[in-house]
């Protein structure tokens, strides 16, 4: 358990210092009502992780994990077609770019 709390620890790191909240904090923060929808949104964002952790730790403490053979077949083919799917996105984006 405790070498997966390792291995996720940098991706909640990236998660938690993410561009999008730090912008609804700096707008909030301009706004009228600064004071309420400050504190509505830190309220709001607590139960939102908590809630997402409490999920996943009800669906990791359930699950029996064998970890001596590697994913199964399926997993590697859904992992596949969603990098297809990302690379045929981002070629898509490139060709519709401005050109200039």
């Amino acid at each position: 358990m405790g070498q997966a709390v390792g291995d996720s620890l940098p991706l909640a790191i990236g998660v938690a210092i993410s561009p999008v909240p730090i912008i609804a904090i700096i707008l909030m923060l301009l706004s009228k009502r600064s004071g309420p929808n400050s504190a509505s949104f830190l309220v709001g964002w607590i139960v939102g992780v908590a809630v997402a952790l409490s999920v996943v730790v009800a669906v990791a403490g359930t699950s029996t994990l064998d970890t001596s053979s590697g994913p199964a077949t399926g997993v590697s083919w859904i992992k596949v077609g969603l990098g297809v799917l990302l690379l045929l996105v981002g070629l898509r984006d490139w060709r519709k770019r401005p050109k200039g």
